[in-house]
């Protein structure tokens, strides 16, 4: 509340009265009448001095007691926005964290698929990799075969092309020898000649 101080006229000495025809005579006394005209005269004053000095007080009030309500609704009306704001806040904030949760989730899930795309890939690439190696070992293993029959075979060739010569050498030395034997006796057994080439050489 304001207080409004009501300054009240101060009681002053003895002024110059004025007579009811005219200016009163210095030093001279007031009469009853004029006393009261006086004191009417100046209760009128105070009271119009009270109703101004109350019209103000009034004012004052009036104006205090808006600017208390201004105050107020200004109070609330930020009390409203900072709730507002910090249910906004709040909201967002939730939003951000779900969002982050699902983008670490969903990062996470993209990071173990790529993973297990590797391993399989690795798994692959090794699978392929001891796949050609048994291949190339299989290669090997056949071109060693091969090599060894092809060795064989020329072995053989070889040995029966030797055995081959070494019978004709014999059959030829028979044939020789049987035909010095037959030019030197020209009447042998014809047939015992013959069965002597049979169990030849060329028999054992």
């Amino acid at each position: 509340e304001i207080a409004v101080q009501l300054t009240m006229p101060k009681k002053g000495g003895k002024g110059k009265p004025k007579a009811k025809g005219g200016a009163a005579e210095e030093g001279a006394e007031l009469t009853a009448e004029e006393r009261e005209q006086k004191a009417k005269l100046r209760i009128e004053a105070l009271e119009r001095e009270l109703v101004q000095r109350t019209d103000v007080m009034n004012r004052a009030l009036q104006a205090h007691n808006e600017m208390r309500q201004k105050q107020k609704e200004l109070l609330q009306d930020f009390e409203n926005e900072k709730n507002n704001t910090f249910a906004i806040t709040a909201d967002m904030t939730r939003q951000y964290k779900s969002m982050q949760e699902e983008l670490l989730r969903r990062i996470n899930t993209l990071e173990n698929s790529i993973q297990e795309l590797k391993d399989q890939l690795e798994l692959a690439r090794q699978a392929n990799e001891d796949l050609r190696k048994q291949k190339d070992q299989e290669l090997a293993l056949k071109d060693a075969q091969i090599a060894d029959l092809k060795q064989k075979m020329e072995d053989m060739a070889i040995e029966f092309g030797d055995m081959l010569k070494e019978t004709l050498d014999k059959m030829s030395e028979k044939i020789e020898a049987t035909s010095n034997e037959w030019d030197h006796d020209a009447g042998g057994d014809v047939q015992k000649k013959l069965e002597e080439f049979n169990i030849g050489p060329i028999g054992m």
